[in-house]
């Protein structure tokens, strides 16, 4: 080999080293990236506050893990965390990652906990950040339409499967002396966002989020009617005693 050739092969070997470097580091920094991107871009979507503790995903094998991810209550309720994920795992596409749509092969939230909170008035907190997500991602919609048009794009999301797994939720109603923990059955679903060819965020967060709020606030609703029955029948009985004995 010649000199030329030489000095060739050594700027490759130090270019390629050099890279390599810059891909560890990244790698490195991914999920701290991550945390960023839930805490940023979270509150938008729920309406309150959100935090993450920590992430950890490999770029290589797409394999990860989120802990814990707290979606706080909206204004009205108590200061206490509406939803708790626990543990959840993730598996992503790799060779996605530089695509405009992401591909997560599965994500489990595993061990969740969460809060259905009835106020005085009988509204319920998880309805209300339902209703907001509901609101963004029809917002989002139009944006889109019109980003679209004029040839701009966002980064889209497939998910092959979620798991929602032993989930426990905590009925609580002060105005009713409600606080009760119930169990709320395990929940699959699939090819979300596969039909469009890849769905927004809050898109997403909302296919998610509706079946889960819907099984959590139907286990809550029927403590809450029974301790709201309970509790005016005590106060219909006390009335009577009353009046019996004036």
């Amino acid at each position: 080999m010649g000199k030329t050739g030489q000095r060739i092969t050594i700027v490759g070997g130090v270019l390629v080293a050099v890279v390599a470097i810059a891909a560890f580091v990244v790698l490195g920094q991914l999920g701290r990236l991550i945390e960023e991107a839930v805490e940023k871009h979270g509150p938008p979507v729920t309406g309150t506050t959100v935090a993450l503790g920590g992430a950890r995903v490999s770029v290589f094998s797409g394999e990860g893990e989120l802990s814990n991810l707290r979606i706080g209550n909206p204004d009205g309720y108590s200061d206490d965390q509406a939803f708790d994920l626990g543990r959840i795992r993730i598996s992503v596409d790799p060779r996605s990652l530089t695509t405009d749509v992401i591909r997560i092969r599965t994500l489990v939230v595993d061990g969740p906990r969460l809060l259905a909170e009835f106020n005085p008035q009988g509204r319920n907190n998880l309805r209300a950040i339902l209703d907001h997500v509901k609101a963004v991602a029809r917002r989002a919609s139009g944006t889109r339409a019109a980003s679209d048009s004029s040839g701009g794009s966002e980064k889209k999301l497939i998910i092959d499967e979620f798991r929602f797994e032993n989930a426990e939720a905590r009925a609580l109603a002060p105005a009713f002396n409600l606080d009760k923990t119930l169990k709320i059955p395990p929940l699959v679903l699939k090819n979300l966002g596969a039909r469009q060819g890849g769905a927004a965020a809050a898109d997403i967060v909302n296919q998610i989020l509706k079946p889960v709020v819907d099984a959590t606030v139907t286990a809550a609703t029927r403590e809450y009617v029974k301790a709201q029955r309970d509790k005016l029948g005590d106060k219909a009985r006390d009335q009577l005693r009353d009046k019996l004995f004036k």
